[in-house]
């Protein structure tokens, strides 16, 4: 099935090299833009119901022609296992508690559903921490938390955020101790670049070629690179499952 190809060059890797230094979540977000279903979605979102994006896990539509880190999607807590559901204190004040958003307005976006819950992401466009607020009202004021944290597994991912709005409230930055590091982020950009060869019709020698350059040789393909072939045909295969189904990578793990 025919669809619009993404602007990136799928062989010139510089253009892909931001996703290096992103949130695991970026990936989600490129291959959700390549899909046909998001890009028709999209194409009619003025005729859709308001809470239409959250079919694709999405709060709010994201033009697909933006990238990452340009884009910054705001997840739904159904889809992102690391938001934070939080609630309006009711201890009193005590000195570094409160969370003060106007000071953090830099990194700020929000979106509101039908529940008028706020759901509020911080990020830079590489890190990124999601917090879904359902207690009056987080905008022009410090105010204290109650972190709804439970179960053990479940935990984890959400105490691991909970770390990160911590330094970001107290150092009006991310530290760079807390940033993510992606030791698979190369394959997932060879992957991305593999679906965006297949788009602009590449074969499978040309995807290995633009790759892996000139250790492929264009002569007797299936013969004396037979490495290369079956590297290219697995990384076809992951994109062609993750064009299908962009939630079936580890992206929200």
């Amino acid at each position: 099935m025919n669809r619009d190809p993404p602007e990136a060059d799928w062989q010139v890797a510089d253009e892909y090299s931001a996703l290096m230094h992103c949130d695991r979540r970026a990936f989600a977000w490129e291959w959700l833009r390549r899909t046909t279903r998001y890009r028709r979605l999209w194409a009619i979102r003025d005729r859709l119901p308001a809470h239409a994006p959250t079919r694709v896990g999405l709060l709010t539509w994201i033009d697909p022609s933006t990238t990452a880190p340009e884009a910054r999607p705001i997840w739904t807590p159904a889809t992102d296992p690391k938001v934070l559901r939080t609630r309006a204190g009711s201890q009193k004040n005590a000195p570094g508690d409160t969370v003060d958003i106007l000071a953090l307005a830099d990194y700020l976006s929000v979106a509101i559903d039908e529940a008028h819950a706020e759901h509020w992401l911080f990020s830079d466009g590489r890190w990124l921490i999601r917090l879904m607020h359902r207690d009056g009202t987080l905008l022009g004021r410090s105010a204290i938390l109650e972190h709804e944290i439970s179960g053990l597994n479940s935990a984890v991912p959400k105490i691991a955020a909970l770390r990160q709005l911590v330094a970001l409230a107290e150092h009006g930055e991310m530290p760079a101790s807390l940033h993510p590091r992606e030791t698979r982020a190369a394959r997932w950009i060879l992957e991305l670049r593999t679906a965006d060869a297949l788009a602009a019709g590449a074969s499978q020698k040309m995807i290995a070629q633009g790759l892996f350059g000139k250790t492929v040789t264009p002569c007797r393909w299936r013969v004396e690179n037979a490495s290369y072939r079956s590297r290219v045909q697995r990384l076809v295969k992951t994109a062609q499952r993750y064009l299908a189904d962009p939630f079936s990578g580890p992206w929200f793990r």
